[in-house]
């Protein structure tokens, strides 16, 4: 791999948003642990409220996380990595971490805080999942592809 240099704004952009991404982890914990409760669990009095806080946490840190990325990183990015092209895998991913949001929201826009119906759980679980499976690799995925880029580190 051919060493990328990055301005020091940049740099610093890079190194607050590889900063929030623990913060986007702990997020993903809790994802994962309301799936887990949905799946074993779908007719438990804490499962709706438990959505509600996940879906809160999504909409209130990650999807603003996602779009001050795709704003400010993204097209900072574009000179060291040769082009808007080298994000549209990510910027697509961030459609998808939307997407699977919003799906979780529409299953809670027919609740107020009682149970799930049993003919909601596979749809419920298959956005819970899918967005846990993505966001795991987009975040991946841009540690390794951009977090990673630095002018101090020497080319392999």
């Amino acid at each position: 791999m051919r060493r990328r240099e990055v301005s020091p704004q940049t740099r610093e952009l890079l190194d607050r948003y590889a900063g929030e991404h623990a913060g986007i982890r702990d997020v993903l914990d809790r994802l994962r642990d309301t799936a887990d409760l949905v799946a074993t669990r779908p007719g438990a009095r804490e499962c709706v409220p438990a959505l509600r806080e996940v879906h809160r946490r999504l909409t209130g840190q990650v999807l603003p996380h996602e779009s001050r990325e795709e704003r400010q990183l993204y097209p900072a990015l574009a000179g060291p990595l040769g082009g808007d092209e080298a994000s549209s895998t990510m910027s697509r991913g961030h459609v998808e971490i939307s997407r699977l949001v919003d799906r979780i929201g529409g299953h809670l826009t027919q609740h107020q805080d009682g149970r799930l119906r049993s003919d909601e759980v596979p749809d419920l679980l298959a956005a819970l999942y899918g967005l846990d499976a993505v966001l795991r690799l987009h975040l991946a995925q841009e540690e390794e592809e951009y977090f990673s880029l630095d002018s101090n580190t020497p080319p392999n």
